[in-house]
């Protein structure tokens, strides 16, 4: 216990940087942006020479919108500077550059950041018309909405899924059962060999089990969203999850200190059988085990369903110290049209966050994002409020506990204490 707590006590609060006060803007303002080809029928939005835009810096990502824009400035005339920025620097360089001026006019963010984000005053909302919403899946407008408000136009969506080595299971597990039961006959820890391995200290990927046997990480309401009062990480379900994981340790199914960059090495080594991980990491392993990779998705739990992952979905958000917001909102339009995330997706093989795109034949036929798109269904968007920050490191150190054998209700009552207490600090610098 006292060496749970002391460790506890050590952790970092985390602290939200909010801005005194966002820019001034006009809540009306925005364009009635009609059928979802990147036109308009606002004539008064004077066109701009040129918009620019904060894309990741992976090349073939940065590629595959080049692309995409070159199209648009073919069928407008507006040119379209496309400057490589690492997604996860772009928020704390656009909090310095927008202010100053000299940011882009769109830039690239997580759905989940969005809290965060529209506290600070870095997103102004996008004004939609249910030409453009309809088509978008309910949940990702759900994951991007905050107040009532899009502040993030969806283009693509991730989520963990499975992939095996078909030299060591032939066959695609079903359920956890058949990775124990594999792993019962398979696992070697002194050749490093492993049935299955998942970073269960990781709470984006523990979550999925606390979350399938009934917890929640925060309440939720279509009227008024995400209740941080409501922490659902230490209720039965998130208990049961808990003792799962904890008892793929005990077994020796998961090696203790596990990290995702040891999990991928053993994989790609052959050593192991299966793994949980994002489609990120498809091409790193598909380099190493070509035609013996397979990818599905997440196997069965023992009630029947599949666990429900974190859903991930990334967009283009709209600065409000952008001078062209009009036409701005009409190049992110164009970037999520059918058109250029099939584009995207052939370049990149980031999965459409559109119905159209999951949908699609190239997708729902393909060997390994069909696996994915399949998985999207069962999945659950990681919340957007700013309160998601508190949550990451508390739960990742419970898990650490956990995996050693401490008892799983004191571990998460504790860390939903530690939760509530960041919150609640946060919420007195405001």
């Amino acid at each position: 216990m006292l060496r749970r707590t002391s460790m506890l006590l050590v952790i970092s609060i985390l602290t939200l940087a909010l801005a005194a006060c966002g820019p001034d803007r006009n809540e009306n303002k925005g364009t009635n942006t009609g059928k979802n080809d990147g036109q308009s029928t606002n004539t008064e939005a004077t066109k701009p020479e040129e918009l620019m835009i904060w894309a990741n810096e992976a090349e073939k990502e940065i590629q595959a919108v080049r692309e995409i824009t070159e199209k648009f400035t073919q069928e407008t005339g507006v040119k379209v500077k496309v400057v490589p920025v690492n997604a996860r620097e772009q928020a704390k360089s656009f909090s310095l550059d927008g202010p100053n001026g000299i940011g882009p006019d769109l830039w690239w963010a997580t759905h989940n950041s969005m809290g965060k984000n529209v506290l600070q005053g870095l997103a102004e909302p996008f004004t939609l018309d249910e030409e453009v919403l309809k088509n978008y899946s309910e949940d990702t407008i759900k994951a991007v909405t905050q107040q009532g408000k899009i502040y993030n136009l969806p283009m693509v969506v991730e989520t963990a899924v499975l992939y095996y080595n078909k030299e060591l299971i032939p066959e695609a597990p079903e359920t956890w059962a058949d990775l124990e039961k594999f792993s019962d006959s398979f696992n070697n820890a002194a050749q490093k060999k492993y049935g299955f391995i998942l970073d269960g200290i990781n709470f984006y990927y523990a979550n999925m089990f606390l979350q399938g046997n009934g917890s929640y990480v925060f309440g939720y309401d279509e009227t008024n969203g995400y209740d941080a009062s409501d922490i659902g990480l230490n209720n039965e379900g998130a208990i049961q999850g808990a003792k799962l994981i904890q008892s793929w340790f005990q077994k020796g199914y998961i090696p203790q200190s596990i990290t995702t960059d040891i999990m991928d090495g053993l994989f790609k080594q052959g050593t192991v059988g299966a793994v949980v991980s994002v489609p990120a990491a498809l091409n790193n392993y598909k380099e190493s085990l070509g035609d013996k990779l397979g990818v599905v998705p997440l196997p069965k739990m023992e009630n029947g369903n599949r666990p429900p992952s974190f859903l991930g979905i990334k967009g283009w958000v709209l600065s409000p110290f952008s001078k062209n917001k009009e036409w701005a909102q009409k190049l992110a339009i164009y970037m999520t049209n059918e058109q250029s995330l099939e584009k995207y997706f052939e370049i990149s093989g980031e999965i459409p966050a559109t119905l159209s795109g999951l949908g699609s034949d190239k997708i729902t036929s393909h060997p390994y994002y069909s696996a994915v798109a399949e998985q999207v269904k069962s999945a659950t968007p990681t919340p957007n409020n700013p309160e998601i920050s508190q949550t990451w490191e508390p739960m990742k150190n419970a898990l650490i506990f956990i995996s050693q054998g401490d008892d799983a209700k004191e571990v998460l009552d504790e860390a939903v204490a530690q939760i509530k207490e960041q919150i609640a600090i946060n919420q007195s610098k405001k």
